[in-house]
């Protein structure tokens, strides 16, 4: 595998030796030199990239975060509504209670002055019957 590997490069890329053109000859610091500049170019792409995936990044995630805080602010105005209508709901019942205990105590009155009325009564009736049915 190898070997054919080598042999499509030899073909399509590298001159024939056969062929009438000439191999041009490069020295060792031109050679250091190819290097050098391909890794810097290796170093700027790369950087270039990463840069370019760091804003995608950083765009996306505002953009999430952005989504968040509004239906962060939808639910709480939400919620403030219905602690609004909670709040509202339960001055009314507290409003009602007061009118039920009003109620229970104009109830109580009445039975106080009925438990009098009563107690009145049945002393009259003692001193009814007493005449009625003297002693023996």
């Amino acid at each position: 595998m190898k070997a054919a590997f080598f042999r499509v490069l030899d073909v399509t890329v590298l001159p024939h030796i056969g062929d009438n053109e000439e191999m041009i000859a490069v020295t060792e610091p031109q050679v250091w030199t190819i290097i050098g500049v391909m890794v810097a170019a290796l170093a700027a792409i790369l950087t270039i990239v990463t840069q370019s995936f760091n804003r995608t990044m950083n765009a996306r995630f505002e953009a999430v975060s952005t989504k968040l805080d509004a239906k962060f602010e939808a639910m709480d105005a939400r919620l403030d509504g219905l602690r609004t209508e909670m709040v509202l709901r339960f001055e009314q019942v507290d409003d009602r209670f007061a009118q039920v205990d009003e109620r229970f105590a104009q109830v109580d009155r009445r039975l106080e002055r009925l438990e009098t009325r009563v107690g009145d009564l049945d002393r009259d009736m003692q001193s009814v019957v007493k005449r009625v049915f003297p002693p023996e």
